[in-house]
């Protein structure tokens, strides 16, 4: 037998020499590590939709605005000039989709009620390929084509002012100048999202009818940006900035534009800190206790493979490779299980609709669909290796330094 393959057989022997210690052991580790994999991808799923929704709902993953805009929200400062603009990053690598949008603050009105309202005049069909808002209609449809005066709004607003599909809807708003300007559209659709925000402010009308309601010409407040994924956002944005910089433009990507979705995604990555470190104590408590046990429970025979000539190197290494295979055996099980649930709740999802209203805040949806991701379990099973190193390096410094002859009288 091959020298480098004796120390992994002896540590696979004497781990077995107590077999319902080693199986309490690995049973500890494995449902430790399937539970923390399987946290992890809780933790990974509701970013992942956290991150979804809300740069699809309505955000998008990158705007362009006149420098200014998104901090002041005046419709004055406004691109005057956007269809250069979007020439010049429609073909640019990363870019999914581009869509016009103005962006205003006004008062809805009935014949009964007013209300603030969020006015969004978009281009309808680009829209659909830019945002969610489209799939979120609950009762009428979404902007028929050519209908310049339809407008959809959230079921929250409809109800504060009581109209329905086919209603008539006043907006006003202040125009570039000062001046407040109103026009008539009507109700063509019903949104729901769950997003109270989006539900109790927004109304959505035809990007050419705002354009003539507010006197803005071809001008818009947004160029709004869909990238091919998150992860090509910020390099986008970047080439964006250099190549609109001498333009008097501001590039926000969709955690610039509110702030609190960055918190959100730095709180995951602390949890997920958290979660290693709670992999390393776990594997240190279980592993030191059952090593050392051994170590003790051994000493007569460590002594006598001293008097024969193993070396205290030696000895080392067999405690570590006997440390290792624990822990890979409890590792292995463990992934394997925390894994297949992962999975399994990924396809199905947890419904946690008992608590919808709060996650609405948070633009998660009520179902969470758990997300298994390689760099989250190399980070776990790797956490898992290092605790067991660190655990197996004590018994294994113990054993290696017994002097034989104190050894055998034990």
């Amino acid at each position: 037998m091959d020298h480098l393959m004796v120390y992994p057989v002896l540590g696979w022997r004497n781990l077995w020499q107590h077999p319902m210690r080693t199986l309490l052991t690995t049973a500890a580790l494995a449902v430790g590590i399937a539970a923390l994999t399987f946290l992890s991808a809780m933790d990974d799923g509701w970013l992942q939709q956290i991150k979804t929704n809300f740069a699809l709902t309505v955000t998008g993953h990158i705007q362009i605005h006149a420098e200014g805009f998104e901090d002041s929200q005046k419709l004055a400062l406004n691109m005057k000039d956007p269809d250069r603009i979007m020439t010049d990053i429609s073909n640019m690598a990363a870019v999914q989709g581009v869509t016009r949008r103005i962006r205003v603050s006004g008062l809805a009105s009935s014949a009964g009620a007013n209300a603030g309202a969020l006015v969004y005049g978009v281009e309808p069909v680009a829209e659909q390929q830019m945002s969610r808002l489209a799939t979120f209609i609950s009762s009428g449809s979404w902007l028929p084509e050519g209908d310049v005066r339809a407008a959809v709004l959230g079921d929250g607003l409809a109800n504060k002012l009581n109209i329905g599909i086919g209603d008539k809807l006043v907006l006003m708003a202040a125009v570039p100048g000062g001046d407040i300007a109103s026009e008539v559209f009507r109700v063509r659709g019903l949104v729901h999202s769950g997003v109270m925000e989006v539900d109790d402010l927004i109304v959505i009308v035809p990007l050419g009818m705002a354009q003539k309601w507010l006197g803005m010409g071809n001008a818009v407040t947004d160029i709004v940006i869909r990238a091919t994924s998150f992860d090509a956002v910020t390099p986008l944005a970047e080439r964006l900035r250099e190549r609109l910089h001498d333009r008097h433009l501001e590039v926000l990507r969709w955690i610039d534009i509110d702030p609190m979705a960055e918190q959100w995604a730095d709180f995951a990555d602390a949890y997920t800190w958290i979660v290693l470190a709670v992999v390393i104590v776990v594997v240190l408590a279980e592993v030191l206790n059952t090593m050392l046990m051994s170590m003790h429970e051994r000493m007569h025979e460590f002594g006598l493979m001293g008097a024969l000539g193993v070396t205290s190197r030696q000895m080392f290494a067999m405690m570590v490779w006997e440390t290792m295979l624990l822990v890979l055996i409890g590792g292995a099980a463990g992934f394997l299980l925390g894994g297949g649930l992962a999975l399994w709740y990924g396809e199905q999802g947890i419904d946690l609709s008992r608590f919808a209203i709060a996650f609405s805040f948070m633009y998660m949806d009520p179902v969470i669909h758990p997300l298994l991701r390689p760099e989250s379990v190399f980070r776990i099973l790797g956490a898992a290796l290092f605790g067991a190193m660190i655990a197996g390096l004590i018994p294994a410094w113990k054993a290696s330094r017994l002097e034989p002859v104190m050894a055998l009288r034990e």
